[in-house]
């Protein structure tokens, strides 16, 4: 009985599927994809999915800019001022009290 029903839902999930396949029809744009859908009863669904654009931050500020205390390290909350160094942030320092003027101009953001 219980390998009826479970043959019945595995036929059921490859036929809709099979459906969902032979009813999209999908097309590629440079950074998003597309999907269009029509569903049985003829309303159209359109699906678009991809990675926003990215911000331009323009070039890294100088280690002393985002140094605010001079203490000769950026800490986590000074980094906040340059968003892309604060993403990267806890892959950089490893452990360490912050970011070093050393390891802050081997650190390429792009």
């Amino acid at each position: 009985m219980q390998n009826r029903l479970h043959t019945a839902a595995l036929l059921a999930a490859g036929s809709l599927l099979a459906l969902c396949t032979a009813a999209s029809a999908q097309t590629q744009t440079d950074k998003d994809k597309v999907s269009h859908y029509t569903a049985q009863d003829g309303t159209q669904v359109t699906l678009t999915s991809g990675q926003p654009a990215p911000h331009s931050y323009g070039p890294k500020p100088a280690f002393e800019e985002l140094d605010t205390d001079h203490d000769g390290i950026i800490s986590r909350g000074e980094a906040q001022a340059y968003m892309p160094l604060f993403n990267d942030y806890d892959n950089l320092v490893h452990h360490t009290k912050g970011i070093t003027k050393a390891m802050y101009a081997h650190w390429d953001h792009e």
